[in-house]
C-alpha cells in the first residue's frame, strides 16, 4: 500500500513544482535586451489616462508636493517627476511662480499626477 502512495505522490509533487514555477515564471517581470533603453518617463498604467495642461504657476508646496496653475489647477508631483527649466528639478519648482508651465501627466481617480513639467524661459508666453 505504501509503495501506490509513493507512485502516486511522486508524479503529483513534480506537477505541483511545475505549476508554481511557471507561475511564478509569468508574474517575473521581462528582462530588457541588451542596448534597449528604458523609458524616460512612466507610462500611463491600466486606468489612467495620460494628458497635458499648459498655465502659470501660481504656487507649490513642497510638503505637499503639489503645485497650483493660475486658473485653480492643482497637480501633484513626485521625486520621479521630469522638470525642464528649472534649476534644482523638483526642488526648484518654487523659485518659478509666475512663469509658465506645460505638464505631462495621468488622472488617477480624483489626483492628477505629473510625469513632467517643462517651465519656460522667463519672459515666454
Amino acid at each position: 500500500m505504501s509503495k501506490t502512495r509513493g507512485i502516486v505522490a511522486v508524479p503529483a509533487s513534480v506537477a505541483f513544482v511545475a505549476f508554481f514555477s511557471l507561475q511564478v515564471a509569468a508574474q517575473a517581470p521581462a528582462e530588457q535586451a541588451p542596448g534597449a533603453q528604458a523609458p524616460a518617463a512612466p507610462a500611463a498604467q491600466a486606468g489612467e489616462k495620460a494628458e497635458t495642461a499648459k498655465g502659470t504657476l501660481k504656487s507649490v508646496n513642497s510638503e505637499k508636493m503639489t503645485l497650483t496653475l493660475a486658473a485653480g489647477e492643482t497637480f501633484q508631483y513626485t521625486a520621479q517627476t521630469k522638470v525642464t527649466g528649472a534649476q534644482g528639478g523638483v526642488e526648484g519648482l518654487g523659485s518659478v511662480s509666475g512663469r509658465q508651465v506645460t505638464i505631462q501627466y495621468t488622472t488617477k481617480g480624483a489626483e492628477r499626477i505629473a510625469t513632467s513639467i517643462e517651465v519656460a524661459a522667463a519672459g515666454a508666453k
